[in-house]
């Protein structure tokens, strides 16, 4: 019974609790809804009242560690291999198919370039190509260019030049066959006479022919990476001119190298020359010359050293001459402390091979001399810095000193002032010293430019005739568009010392200035128009005594491609 009252007292007191309540929270809300707003009320914020809790202790000391339980039970796990019966997937790989545009730049096998200028100076130039065939490539060019007036009484100092060739090259496998013919005539007079002379008012030079017929054809391998690297060439040439000098030539000439690994590499050069020269003073004779130059190399990021020698066997008659046979070093070295600055040197010894056709090529008004000499290189050292600096300025500066044996010389001929001969020097020292410059200034702009200072110790002449005492060149280029392409040189030579044999005179010849201009510019895809100019200065300048060279010169043209 008593229980009964007390469940029930404590069920009247649970409802009363839950109806006071829900009477708590109603209550404010329909006030609110009824007045609409609430009543103003005020708060105290006690800002210096602190709470202080109890400091409890810290305790530092680690949980232990329990004993890890062991099992005694063991478990064991039955692994089974389930095969499938499926066939393969079979991936068949392909490349992706992209258009990429393709730049066709159309090729011309051949080209043809005419021109006028004053002096009556016609030039016409040709060149034609085949390469249709992988294989094999044939070309044939022409040139002809001729001044009907010179520098002294017009037709009198005429000249013209005219070339002709034809080359083709085979290609194997490995190795390509090449191989041509050449002919070259050159048409000039002797016109190194004073027209002021009375005497000579009607005189008429006497004129000279230059023909030469060069047959050639060789063997080198195409890949040039690896293995050994081979070059062989066979050369065959005729010349001779409206006098009685003539000169046959037999030749071989081979290059070969292998690397054996990245930083040594060794070469053989082998050089064959047999002549057989003819002349108003010889004849009947035979000047062979065989060298050979075996050679190794180590060379790395900032290290080149070579080391060989020059064998030679030339079969000259001198009266200062020991052996036919000579062995000389021939030792060169550079190292680059960095980019900006390098240093190198030099020292070689060698027998200069010096044919009639090598002497007349430099001096065309060459007429007969009583013999023909090789020049002997008893040595030739030197030394020097290079470099880069800017990223687009080289430079190089240098000397170097020589002793040669032989070496040849010009003068104006005792018998006929119009014609020079060789003279030589028993003994000879030549110090050099030169500077070379290379720019390139955001690929439209490029210059190279050289400086050299000769000096020379003689023996048996009087002075070095004929061979200037200083030197400067400058090759200026200039794409200032894309249809334009102009060149600026200048060269620049003094201190040449000229001999007349007949007078027994000597003359310091004024210093010659040569400036040099051409420019082409492309009309269209096949037209170009050309202007070329020459002496720009109109400098009397002499190369050689007696004979300046034309005033000023100029070409007009137009090239076409087809």
């Amino acid at each position: 019974m008593k229980e009964n009252q007390m469940k029930r007292s404590v069920q009247k007191a649970f409802l009363f609790a839950v109806l006071s309540l829900i009477s708590f929270m109603i209550v404010p809300v329909l006030a609110f809804a009824q007045k609409g707003e609430v009543k103003d009320q005020e708060f105290i914020i006690r800002k210096d009242r602190v709470l202080t809790l109890p400091v409890q202790p810290r305790r530092f000391e680690r949980a232990p560690a329990l004993p890890a339980t062991k099992s005694s039970s063991s478990f064991n796990y039955d692994v089974r291999q389930y095969f499938l019966t499926l066939p393969p997937i079979g991936i068949k790989a392909e490349a992706t198919q992209k258009n990429f545009p393709k730049v066709t730049e159309e090729q011309y096998p051949g080209f043809a370039r005419v021109g006028y200028g004053n002096y009556g100076s016609p030039l016409l130039e040709g060149r034609y190509n085949i390469w249709e065939d992988e294989n094999y490539d044939l070309g044939a060019k022409f040139r002809h260019q001729s001044f009907a007036k010179g520098p002294v009484r017009g037709e009198a100092s005429a000249e013209s030049f005219t070339d002709f060739g034809l080359d083709g090259t085979y290609f194997m496998d490995v190795f390509q066959l090449y191989g041509g013919i050449k002919y070259d005539r050159h048409k000039f007079n002797f016109f190194g006479f004073d027209p002021s002379n009375l005497n000579l008012v009607d005189y008429m030079p006497s004129q000279n022919i230059l023909n030469t017929v060069q047959l050639f054809g060789g063997i080198q391998d195409i890949d040039k990476m690896d293995g050994v690297n081979y070059n062989l060439k066979l050369g065959v040439r005729a010349f001779d001119d409206n006098f009685q000098a003539a000169e046959n030539e037999i030749s071989i000439k081979a290059n070969s190298d292998y690397w054996y690994n990245d930083n040594l590499n060794g070469t053989i050069d082998f050089d064959l020359s047999l002549t057989s020269p003819k002349d108003e003073f010889y004849g009947d004779i035979n000047r062979n010359y065989f060298k050979i130059k075996p050679n190794l190399g180590y060379q790395d990021e900032s290290l080149k050293i070579t080391a060989g020698v020059n064998i030679v066997f030339e079969n000259d008659v001198t009266l200062n001459k020991k052996s036919d046979f000579q062995i000389f070093p021939a030792l060169g070295g550079e190292y680059m402390l960095s980019k900006e600055i390098g240093v190198y040197g030099n020292f070689e010894g060698d027998v200069l091979r010096k044919t009639y056709y090598d002497f007349v090529m430099e001096n065309q008004f060459l007429g007969p001399s009583t013999q023909l000499l090789n020049t002997t290189q008893n040595f030739k050292t030197g030394a020097g810095i290079k470099g880069t600096l800017f990223e687009s300025l080289t430079y190089e500066a240098g000397f170097n000193v020589g002793k040669y044996r032989n070496m040849h010389f010009f003068a104006n001929s005792a018998m006929d002032s119009l014609r020079f001969n060789l003279l030589y020097d028993e003994s000879t020292r030549v110090l050099n010293y030169t500077v070379k410059l290379g720019w390139e200034y955001e690929g439209w702009y490029k210059m190279t430019a050289t400086a050299d200072y000769f000096h020379y110790t003689l023996s048996t002449l009087g002075a070095a005739y004929q061979r200037p005492e200083w030197e400067f060149k400058i090759h200026n280029q200039f794409i200032p568009a894309d249809k334009w392409l102009i060149y600026v040189n200048a060269h620049l030579m003094g201190g040449i010392v000229g001999f007349n044999q007949q007078n027994d005179l000597s003359v310091v010849l004024p210093a010659i200035l040569d400036l040099q201009l051409k420019a082409d510019y492309q009309i269209t895809e096949r037209i170009s128009a050309f202007v070329i100019g020459n002496n720009l200065l109109n400098r009397n300048n002499q190369r050689f005594l007696n004979y300046p060279v034309r005033g000023i010169q100029g070409i007009v043209g137009a090239t076409i491609k087809f």
